[in-house]
């Protein structure tokens, strides 16, 4: 009779158990990417600067996309809606999209007082598209509270299977541009981002302080180095959608380019 209850008992403890310990095994991955990660989106920012984050034409020529670049993927700049980016680095990295193309070379040249270029390079392209990056050499330092325009340009070479002169022509160039300014971080941010342990949070405290390179250049690290955490996807897309680049989310980081000095 003992023995009877005994396993009754053990029964119901075992069925009670169960019960309660199926709903943990399906709640505790969706507590833990809530504990794990926090949205990392970009203030609103005036778009009253005007200057085009896609791609534009530099020539007059009209007929067939430039440089062999489709009007459903243009040449795009990783920037803010207003199209400045905001560092606090000396030598900031840029971000574009660069899509198929014809063109083997882009041209990035930083402006400073007057127009004058304060730096100029070509990078060699593989023809592979996606998101490159390029960061200024240390023989240039952006000084603070000083807005710089850039340009990057598709470089578009004529065709030399053309025999005419008239066809020998110089396809115009594709281009986008932009500014970039330096900034200083506050008291209250560098106290924030001495706490930050994590990578994933100091993107959420630069993209708070509407500091653009900084954040969008450690997701990009992230992305490269751990291209299977969801975290580190979630934010990256966050990031970019906050800006209206949602159409680029899910393009891949492309190590395509060289400097040539």
């Amino acid at each position: 009779m003992g023995y009877h209850k005994s396993s009754s008992y053990l029964a119901t403890l075992s069925v009670a158990l169960g019960v309660a310990l199926v709903p943990f095994t399906f709640v505790t991955p969706q507590i833990r990417a809530q504990q794990l990660y926090a949205r990392i989106t970009f203030p609103r920012t005036p778009t009253s600067s005007g200057a085009p984050r896609i791609s534009v034409g530099g020539g007059t020529r009209s007929s067939g996309p430039s440089c062999g670049v489709s009007k459903k993927s243009p040449l795009i700049v990783l920037s803010p809606q207003n199209n400045v980016v905001t560092t606090v680095s000396a030598q900031p990295t840029m971000f574009w999209y660069v899509p198929k193309t014809q063109a083997k070379s882009a041209e990035f040249v930083v402006y400073g007082d007057g127009d004058q270029p304060v730096y100029q390079t070509t990078l060699a392209l593989n023809g592979t598209p996606g998101v490159v990056k390029l960061s200024l050499p240390s023989t240039v330092a952006l000084e603070t509270n000083k807005k710089y325009d850039w340009t990057f340009a598709l470089k578009c070479n004529p065709n030399p299977n053309h025999e005419s002169e008239d066809e020998m022509v110089q396809a115009p160039d594709v281009m986008v541009k932009g500014s970039l300014k330096r900034t200083v971080l506050t008291s209250v941010q560098k106290t924030q981002l001495a706490t930050a342990k994590q990578p994933l949070k100091q993107a959420e405290v630069y993209a708070k302080a509407g500091i653009w390179q900084e954040a969008i250049s450690i997701l990009a690290q992230l992305r490269h180095d751990h291209p299977s955490d969801r975290n580190v996807d979630v934010a990256w897309k966050d990031l970019l959608e906050s800006v209206e680049l949602e159409n680029i989310a899910n393009k891949p980081l492309v190590e395509c380019c060289r400097a040539e000095q």
